[in-house]
Formats: C-alpha cells, sequence, structure tokens
C-alpha cells in the first residue's frame, strides 16, 4: 500500500509539472502573437460583422435582428446563398420566430458545446423561438423556447434525421453495413433545412415525406469530404488562448491531486465503526423532481421578463441544464429497481441545484452582480447556500464551501453528516462526492462556478 501511495504523488506531482510546462509553452505562444503582444482587445460593439469568428455574441444577436438566417461561405457546403434562400423560404410566415446560424465558432462560447451556449445566449437577446446552430467546432444544435410542446419538436428533428440517412445514401444496406465503413452523414446545411422545416409546420411537430426525400436527394445534402472544423483555430490569438486554458486546466487538477496524494492516509481513511455507522440519506424521488420542475418553472417564467445580461445568459444555461435532466425522469423508477432508482435521485437533487441557481443569477441581475453566485453546501447540496469555507474532513488542504450547520459541526471537530445515495451494495456506501459522477466531480456546483455547462457536456458525452 506505501509503494500505492508513493506511486501517486509520483503521479500527481508529474502532471502539476507537465501543466507547468504547458502554461508556459502557452504564454510563449502569446509572447509570438502579434494580435496579442502589441493591441489590447477591441471594445464589444454590436455593429454585424460578416465573418462569425470576429464576432462576438451581441453582433451575432444584431446581424439576427437584420436577417435571421446567417450562413457563412466556409458552411455552405459550396452554396451559402443558395443555402440562404432556401432557408429563409422555409421559416418566412412562421408562427415562432425561427433563427439559424451556419459558419464558424463566434468569439467567447464554451469550448465543450458551443452551439448550445449560442442558442442559449441568443434566447436571452432575442427572447423566445427556435434556434439552429451549427459551427465549426462541435456538434450541431437546435433548440425551443416559448413554444408548444418544445421536447417534441427536438424529438421530431431527430426522427426526421434518422429518417432521412437512408434517402440519402439509397446504395447503403442500413440494416447490414459495416459501422466503419458507414456514410458520413448530412451536411450541416441539410441538418438545418430539416430542422428549419419541422419549425415552420408548428405543432404537432412534423414533415411530410416528400419534403423530406427533396432534402435528402438534393446535392448538398451529404457532408462534404472536407470539413472547415480548424477554421477558427488559426485565428488571431487562437492558439494561445486553447493552449492557456488548456494548462491552466491540468496545472490545476495537477495540484489538486498533489494536495490528495499528500493528504494524511490516517486522516483519509474512515475507521470501520465511522464506516459501519454511515447510513443513506432519507429522499423521496417523487418529492425532489416536483421540487425541481416547480422552482425551473418559476425560472422560466422569471426569464421571459428579464433583460438581456451576462446574468440572464446563465439563468437560460441553468434552466437549459435543469429541463434536460428533468426529461430523463419522466419516468420514475421504483427503488426496487436500485441501479436506476439511484441514478434518478441524484439527477434530481442536480435539477433541483440547477433551478435554484438560475433563479439565483436572474436575482444578481436585479442587484446588479451586487451578490455571489450561487454555491450550494459541498456536503450536501439539499442544505441550501454555502456561506463560509472549511477544510474538508480528511483531505489536508482542501477548502469546500459548507452551510452555516456543517461549518459549526467542523469548527467543534465533527465531520459534517454528507449526502449519501443508497447503494446497490451495501459496501458502496459512501458520500455521494466520492463518487464518479458529474455530480461528484462538481460538487453539486461546490466545485465548478459553471455548474450547468459541466451538466450540458457530460449528457452530450463532451470532455469538459
Amino acid at each position: 500500500m506505501a509503494g500505492a501511495g508513493t506511486a501517486r504523488r509520483r503521479a500527481a506531482v508529474m502532471v502539476a509539472r507537465t501543466a507547468l510546462a504547458g502554461v508556459l509553452g502557452s504564454l510563449a505562444l502569446l509572447a509570438a502573437s502579434p494580435a496579442v503582444a502589441t493591441a489590447a482587445l477591441p471594445a464589444a460593439d454590436t455593429t454585424p460583422v460578416p465573418v462569425l469568428v470576429d464576432s462576438t455574441v451581441d453582433q451575432v444577436a444584431a446581424a439576427l435582428k437584420q436577417d435571421p438566417v446567417i450562413v457563412e461561405q466556409v458552411m455552405g457546403n459550396g452554396d451559402a446563398a443558395g443555402a440562404h434562400d432556401r432557408l429563409r423560404d422555409v421559416i418566412d410566415g412562421s408562427d415562432a420566430p425561427i433563427y439559424v446560424v451556419i459558419g464558424s465558432t463566434p468569439r467567447g462560447l464554451g469550448e465543450s458545446d458551443p452551439a448550445n451556449d449560442l442558442a442559449v445566449r441568443l434566447r436571452s437577446r432575442l427572447g423566445a423561438g427556435i434556434f439552429i446552430i451549427a459551427l465549426t467546432h462541435g456538434p450541431p444544435r437546435h433548440a425551443a423556447w416559448g413554444v408548444p410542446e418544445a421536447t417534441q419538436y427536438s424529438n421530431a428533428v431527430y426522427d426526421a434525421y434518422k429518417k432521412m440517412l437512408p434517402l440519402a445514401y439509397p446504395d447503403v444496406d442500413w440494416e447490414t453495413y459495416d459501422s466503419e465503413n458507414r456514410p458520413r452523414g448530412l451536411s450541416d446545411v441539410a441538418y438545418a433545412q430539416i430542422a428549419a422545416t419541422v419549425a415552420a409546420g408548428g405543432a404537432p411537430w412534423g414533415i411530410d415525406d416528400t419534403a423530406l426525400e427533396e432534402i435528402a436527394t438534393a446535392s448538398w445534402a451529404p457532408l462534404p469530404e472536407e470539413l472547415p472544423r480548424s477554421y477558427d483555430a488559426a485565428t488571431p490569438g487562437g492558439r494561445w488562448v486553447v493552449g492557456t486554458v488548456v494548462g491552466l486546466s491540468v496545472l490545476l487538477v495537477g495540484l489538486r491531486l498533489v494536495l490528495w496524494a499528500t493528504a494524511s492516509r490516517k486522516a483519509r481513511q474512515r475507521s470501520t465503526a465511522e464506516a459501519t455507522a454511515l447510513t443513506p440519506t432519507r429522499l423521496d424521488l417523487a418529492d425532489l423532481v416536483a421540487r425541481a420542475e416547480r422552482t425551473t418553472t418559476k425560472l422560466a417564467d422569471e426569464l421571459a421578463g428579464a433583460s438581456s445580461s451576462p446574468y440572464a445568459d446563465a439563468a437560460v444555461g441553468y434552466r437549459t441544464a435543469a429541463e434536460a435532466v428533468l426529461r430523463d425522469l419522466e419516468d420514475l423508477s421504483l427503488p426496487e429497481d436500485k441501479a436506476r432508482y439511484g441514478t434518478q435521485l441524484r439527477d434530481a437533487v442536480g435539477a433541483l441545484v440547477l433551478a435554484n441557481a438560475g433563479r439565483h443569477e436572474l436575482g444578481r441581475a436585479g442587484k446588479g452582480g451586487g451578490t455571489e453566485r450561487y454555491v450550494p453546501c459541498f456536503f450536501d447540496p439539499l442544505h441550501g447556500r454555502a456561506f463560509h469555507t472549511v477544510s474538508a474532513p480528511g483531505r489536508a488542504a482542501v477548502d469546500v464551501p459548507a452551510c452555516r450547520r456543517c461549518s459549526e459541526t467542523v469548527s467543534s471537530g465533527g465531520t459534517p453528516r454528507a449526502l449519501i445515495f443508497p447503494p446497490v451494495r451495501r459496501r458502496q456506501l459512501r458520500p455521494y462526492y466520492e463518487e464518479s459522477t458529474v455530480w461528484a466531480r462538481t460538487g453539486y456546483g461546490a466545485l465548478d462556478d459553471e455548474l450547468w455547462r459541466a451538466v450540458v457536456a457530460d449528457r452530450a458525452g463532451v470532455d469538459r
């Protein structure tokens, strides 16, 4: 065991050293970048510019107010003007506002899922509507706010996309094809045309076979062999921004590993008596889901009247993440199905925290940012907001946010009662933060400033 502990410490130190080298290398790129070394970043404005990669979200929103369809040549599959006109023909006259953006990735978006991030931010600037986004980085996305049966709209687009693949590639035997040699899929303009056609039809959402076949057999429907996915990597400052962010992230992870690895083994290991005394937290799945749904509904109502601001952007993100989690909780499990029931309990707590955090962000907007972000108690997020920082018991030099009750417990030499979910097997009984879920990694937002991004990325299967 001693050898294993030494190995962990060495590995952690190596991670930190490697990350530090990466940061230094990134700083060297920064110094070598003339766009950064010679001038400060220009002040933000709302003047539309033709190239999305040089635009801010505000500029994209301003451009969409003039024309709800943006198709850049870099993503137009050889006919950007034609793609633009086809999309305008479809969406003009629709009951709900429909916005389409196909092009290079604008500045200031999250790296894990920029299309979804842009949709969320545009929603806070343009109001309710349907947003169809395809960028040079990440998968395309479609999102709807303020329309009937928004979830059904999303499902209808996915169903149409899957139905269209055999039409676009009729020579493929889709029941016996070799997955390694499958067709590349559909182009971004074809995806947008499907999503826009479904959106323009309104509820009940769908697309007729004739329209679907017309899109599928068009010359612009198949995905091109060469994709401009590195387009914005060559922009001024792009290399050093990515390198520095990645380097700093790895450095922080490495330092955290060092702190964890060098903590006293004796302090980190619970005694047999203490481990035996652990009991699951009493939780009611149906009640948690109901509370999360009520809070998310309140958040949606408050967002409808909110003005555009960075806090409103964040609130929309939290609402999007909460709704995504709640969609997976429509069919609740019974406690007898231990694995699925446990997963749903974790998600229900997460949905409630996300909704509370979103409402708090809107409150910050009303106070001009005068309050801190919503940070839940690390030990049990159901305790509410954390107002103190304490050293985590058993983790040397690791400070975590805590509510007043948990803070007082630590101050008196005790161990706070942590959130513990019912395990599949008794020997797996442990505090939630020792698990390997996105909720554990983020401490339900106690350890992550933007919980909603982590949740969206996790559900999309993207590393953040």
